[in-house]
């Protein structure tokens, strides 16, 4: 932290100088113009030199081509608030038609150029749109969502029920956006130099609440199992030990396919959960195989904020 003291031009106007390491770091000369953000008392200033840039990510190889690896991949790289995504690999025919498919998902996202070694996609509408507005969307939808159910149960017409599925993709489409929104936000009124630290701070401040609930859902496993003789259980917490440490792993070292097969490993042992609640009959049972469930859910939502954290990296945002 430096201290300046202001100084008195012309009996009107005050002036202050900048670090000339300042100056040298962001190239600038005598008479280039700087943006000056007031906020009470804080003064923020930006070089307005690339100012205006376009935020432009660029992929030199894919690390995996799998489908869901495919699309959890790009939709990290989305919510990150890129203007331009480029991709340029070896891309086979079939690796296109997926990233179409995936790019059709992502509002205001279009893919611009193709050829066989690259891709560019463009976010075309991202102006349109502010966070308010989609998060109410989200809540229309909900209430769409509540409204076609409740039809159901009046009518008992199974036909009603086919909207459900499109509503609750319509809601995943306005999460990504928000998210992708509230990145942009927080970069535009954030000090640039310290927006990294700000997303780790803000992704860390999550995974301490979700390590919060994994513990609470492991001590009410813990007061269950008290009254269950039942060898499924164990088997599982040990799985579940597994996951935990490759996912908590995968978040500190940033590797994006270790992460991957974190939430692999998740996602298949709340399949294995699922099925042993619903073959046990004992009460006991079911509320442990229900408090391990829970504990594996925050987990995988623990791996996906990793997997996010290591995209974000790789593009070094």
């Amino acid at each position: 932290m430096e201290i300046r003291k202001l100084q008195l031009i012309g009996g009107s106007s005050y002036m202050i100088s900048l670090p000339k390491s300042w100056i040298k770091e962001n190239n600038l000369n005598q008479g280039d113009e700087l943006i000056l953000q007031v906020d009470k008392c804080v003064v923020k200033i930006y070089p307005k030199k690339g100012s205006d840039n376009i935020f432009r990510v660029k992929i030199d190889k894919i690390p995996r081509v799998d489908d869901k690896f495919l699309k959890r991949f790009i939709y990290a790289l989305y919510i990150q608030g890129p203007d331009e995504i480029i991709i340029e690999d070896t891309l086979s025919p079939k690796i296109i038609t997926k990233l179409s498919e995936i790019v059709r998902d992502l509002i205001g996202m279009e893919i611009i150029d193709v050829t066989d070694y690259k891709v560019v996609m463009k976010c075309l509408t991202a102006s349109d749109f502010d966070i308010g507005g989609v998060i109410r969307r989200m809540g229309q939808i909900v209430i769409e969502m509540i409204d076609v159910i409740e039809d159901f149960l009046r009518r008992r017409n199974p036909s009603t029920l086919s909207m459900i599925p499109k509503l609750e993709e319509e809601a995943d489409r306005f999460y990504l956006l928000a998210v992708r929104l509230e990145h942009k936000l927080l970069k535009e009124i954030s000090c640039p130099t310290k927006w990294s630290e700000m997303k780790q701070l803000l992704g860390m401040r999550i995974v301490a609440k979700l390590l919060e609930k994994v513990a609470d859902a492991l001590y009410d496993t813990s007061e269950f199992v008290l009254n269950v003789d039942d060898g499924e259980i164990l088997p599982i917490l040990l799985d579940l030990r597994r996951t935990f440490k490759i996912v908590l792993d995968s978040y500190f070292n940033g590797n994006v396919v270790v992460c991957e097969d974190g939430i692999e490993m998740a996602e298949e042992l709340e399949e294995r959960i699922l099925k042993a609640r619903g073959i046990n009959d004992g009460v006991p049972c079911k509320l442990a195989l229900e408090s391990l469930l829970e504990a594996c859910r925050h987990v995988k939502s623990i791996g996906e904020i990793a997997f996010n954290k290591a995209v974000r990296e790789t593009i070094m945002v």
